[in-house]
């Protein structure tokens, strides 16, 4: 096990998956904690919903480095239920993958332009430790928010354990939720 976290994101087929994914993420990295107990913690950068996504994993991306450099990262390990989510270990270090990069690197992947972030069906959240501060989680949401129009949505939080922090569900009155 390596003694710096790697870098982890989550493919989630549809939004409507996600409360499923979210209690079986938590059981999955329960029982892999208690397994490890000194193993360094998944950082969860951030969650891909795409039909797409799900139905055809990626076996590696490529991550934008700075002067239009790019470097290939292998996906080392997935898990999930198949064609609902998946978690995905990159050979990264989280710290040298940015969310940024992330989602670049996923729009590519999928065969989407960077110009069309407004128009997707996909949709990236971002995922913070429940420690991160706010104007941290802030700043760097502003900043995917500028880069993909669109594409990005309100943040998560990871707990202490590893499980996301999902916003209760909102009762919805007539008609279909939105």
């Amino acid at each position: 096990m390596p003694s710096e976290p790697r870098s982890v994101f989550l493919l989630v087929r549809r939004f409507a998956d996600l409360e499923r994914a979210s209690e079986e993420l938590a059981a999955y990295l329960s029982i892999l904690h208690r397994r490890s107990p000194g193993g360094a913690p998944e950082v969860i950068q951030g969650i891909w919903i795409d039909d797409e996504g799900v139905a055809n994993l990626p076996s590696a991306l490529v991550l934008p480095e700075a002067g239009g450099a790019r470097r290939t990262v292998r996906i080392l390990e997935t898990t999930g239920i198949n064609g609902i989510w998946m978690l995905c270990w990159l050979e990264a270090a989280a710290r040298t993958v940015s969310r940024v990069d992330l989602v670049a690197a996923l729009l590519e992947c999928f065969g989407y332009e960077e110009t069309e972030t407004a128009t997707l069906a996909a949709r990236f959240i971002p995922v913070f430790r429940d420690d991160t501060s706010e104007r941290c989680a802030r700043d760097e949401l502003r900043a995917l928010k500028a880069r993909y129009p669109g594409l990005v949505l309100s943040p998560l939080y990871l707990d202490g354990n590893g499980g996301l922090l999902l916003p209760p569900a909102q009762p919805h009155v007539g008609g279909t939720p939105s």
